[in-house]
């Protein structure tokens, strides 16, 4: 990353991304050179003819007299030391919004989508008149030597507003024609792609394509700029790497094009634009690291942080403030912050984000300090395949959006109940839905020897590619909606007390939420099978067999939840009984050796554990609920003994932490903290080993 002129750079790096109008821009700029040093903003990128205010694909001359505007904020922003950066609103275009874009583009293909629907501004990346224009447009951004030039999420081939998934132009369908060798119309196209059942050949090659020519299309952009300015690195805005399966990329290919040999920047969407709940914050920290594990080695992460429509009335300087926390505490190297609006008006027209800003920064210049230092962050292992679209199995009549990946239902299951989740290489797995249908049958038989938590999808995925008996089954069927599998039930009956259950645990069938009913896969269970759960009925007699554990003849153990997570996740299968179902089950996955878990007097945990590479361990807990937590267990696998213990202030100091209390059993450590979490301040400990 290259620093601002101050010294040292920090760590907590601010990158405001702002729009300097032209009616407004003398009034704009004045007032970024006030007021960003008392924000303590690193780097400044320019938002360019944007939102609601946007040309379209931006008019050349509009773009060329702009460009006086954009040497000056470069001059402006170097007098205060402050990097300056570029950020074109469209690549593509995000939607068309009464735009035609073709009026001012002669010959420009817009994109088509899969039911027929025609942009008018939205350009087809195969576009040549789109090429040009584009060429002569970003050609003018590079020659003011942007630090970084980002290109926005619209580099992609779904949501382009009226369009929602492309692009079936007659660009594309010609081109994909010629690569099955004969002439394919978008009707015939589509069915194939969404046949019900074993995909159909064409829906690969389609995917395949369409990965390539992004590919393509990235490397285009970058050689662009770096005609001009060479310097200049690319960053990219992205969707979330189970949404961009509907598109087929290839992570790996599609970095190394943008990137042309210069470091690389990576945006990962935080969601939660307006202030609805704190467990929106599942969704941004596993949009950093699922995105982040599809990226190469040595990219430069900085989050994105946006409030929309960007004032108080969507987003409170408080809920801005736990995002940032989120992003620092998540090991990211700075935030792009979307704030205010795109109309000219001024920041300090609502000083509350600016005063949180300089206020914050100190506390999170130290955690990022910490939380960037060297290592790997720990928990369950959450899968991810972006070949997933290929092989998934849709049902009649699916939508186009069907062939996006599955896992999100595990991920928020697991950390909703104090159980940290990761990406990198874990003993205990877990999976949902038809993610397992992209490995190959080895892969899983490896997954099986570990330990590995399924639910009713994914179970019958590993049934069907025979491996039904290293998970306990004889047979599997289909998940239905309970009330057609027998009953009537009303209730799971958690009692396998090896988990922590007990006869008379009920647990709620009204799920996702009132009024829901889930479905459930009737078995035919193997012996050694032990169940941990049944569904009950109205007089609380047991019927089938809803969640069982399993170990296997390869050593390996499984925990299956027959429930289908699609149809039962939500905040009614949320409940202090199923955390103890759940710490029960990744315990024994994990022979008692679970990466971390945590608990307490609380709800709604966001919990992280980073192993740095000096030998200390990072613990966090993030309180996504109004009451305060008065105490906090972390439990963590770990034969070393724990030394001293350091507390992360909120004046930004490290101290000794003098409110914990430490427990050894055996190959597990407990630390408890004994002082109040409120949701504004998380908590933060540095574990040192003897």
């Amino acid at each position: 990353m290259t620093p601002s002129r101050r010294s040292p750079s920090p760590h907590a790096w601010y990158a405001l991304r702002r729009t300097l109008p032209t009616w407004s821009f003398d009034a704009n700029l004045k007032e970024l050179v006030e007021q960003l040093p008392r924000y303590r903003v690193d780097e400044v990128i320019v938002k360019v003819d944007t939102e609601e205010f946007t040309h379209g694909q931006p008019p050349l001359p509009w773009v060329r007299r702009y460009q006086k505007n954009l040497f000056r904020v470069r001059q402006a922003m170097e007098e205060i030391g402050v990097v300056y950066s570029i950020n074109p609103w469209i690549t593509v275009g995000h939607n068309d919004r009464g735009r035609d874009a073709r009026k001012q583009v002669k010959g420009l293909q817009t994109v088509v989508g899969h039911d027929g629907t025609r942009c008018t501004c939205c350009a087809c990346p195969l576009s040549e008149a789109w090429r040009r224009h584009v060429d002569k447009v970003w050609t003018l951004y590079a020659q003011t030597e942007p630090h970084i030039v980002w290109i926005e999420d619209d580099i992609r081939t779904f949501n382009h507003q009226p369009v929602r998934y492309g692009c079936f132009c007659p660009v594309h369908m010609k081109r994909f024609s010629e690569r099955v060798g004969e002439k394919v119309s978008r009707d015939d196209l589509v069915a194939a792609i969404l046949k019900p059942g074993a995909p159909h050949p064409w829906r690969r090659a389609y995917l395949d394509m369409q990965a390539e020519i992004m590919v393509e299309t990235v490397g285009f952009l970058a050689q662009v700029v770096h005609a001009t300015s060479p310097d200049t690195s690319l960053g990219l805005m992205s969707s979330g790497p189970r949404t961009h399966c509907l598109e087929g990329r290839r992570w790996d290919a599609f970095a190394e094009a943008m990137a042309d040999g210069r470091p690389l920047y990576s945006r990962p969407p935080m969601g939660n634009y307006s202030e609805a709940s704190l467990r929106g914050f599942y969704y941004s920290h596993d949009s950093m690291k699922i995105t982040r594990h599809c990226m190469p080695a040595g990219t430069i992460e900085q989050t994105e942080v946006e409030n929309v429509p960007f004032t108080q009335y969507s987003k409170s300087a408080a809920f801005t403030f736990l995002e940032m926390a989120i992003s620092f505490a998540y090991g990211s190297h700075g935030v792009t912050m979307n704030l205010y609006d795109h109309a000219g008006t001024p920041m300090e027209e609502e000083p509350a984000f600016g005063r949180m800003l300089g206020q914050k920064k100190t506390w999170l210049n130290a955690l990022a300090a910490r939380a960037q230092e060297p290592g790997a962050y720990r928990g369950v292992q959450l899968l991810y395949h972006e070949k997933e679209s290929y092989r998934r199995r849709l049902p009649k009549g699916a939508d186009y959006g069907a062939l996006g990946a599955d896992g999100g239902n595990t991920m928020r299951l697991l950390e909703s109940h104090g159980i940290a989740t990761a990406y990198g290489d874990e003993t205990v797995k877990a999976t949902d839905g038809q993610t397992l249908r992209a490995y190959d049958v080895a892969e899983i038989r490896d997954m099986l020897a570990g330990g590995l938590l399924l639910d009713a999808s994914a179970a019958k995925v590993v049934a069907e590619r025979g491996l039904g008996p290293l998970i306990g089954l004889k047979r599997i069927e289909a998940p239905r909606c309970i009330d057609d599998v027998g009953g009537p039930y009303s209730a799971e009956e958690f009692h396998g007390r090896r988990l922590g259950g007990a006869a008379g645990k009920y647990l709620t069938l009204t799920v996702p939420s009132l009024g829901g009913r889930p479905s459930l896969s009737a078995v035919e269970l193997s012996q050694g099978v032990e169940p941990v759960s049944h569904l009950v009925d109205p007089d609380a007699r047991r019927g089938p067999v809803s969640a069982y554990t399993f170990e296997n003849e390869l050593g390996g153990r499984v925990f299956v939840h027959l429930l289908d997570l699609r149809t039962a996740y939500g905040v009614a299968f949320n409940h202090t009984f199923r955390a103890h179902m759940l710490h029960g089950a990744v315990r024994w996955l994990a022979r008692q050796k679970p990466a971390l878990m945590v608990r307490g007097d609380g709800v709604y945990p966001l919990a992280l554990r980073k192993d740095l590479d000096d030998g200390r361990t990072l613990l966090g807990l993030f309180n996504l609920t109004l009451d305060p937590w008065t105490e906090v267990e972390f439990e963590l696998a770990e034969r070393r003994v724990p030394g001293a213990i350091e507390v992360l202030t909120p004046n930004g100091r490290g101290e000794r932490a003098r409110k914990t209390r430490v427990e050894k059993k055996g190959g597990r450590v407990l630390v408890t903290w004994n002082e109040a979490v409120p949701f504004d301040q998380p908590l933060f400990l540095t574990v040192s080993w003897k």
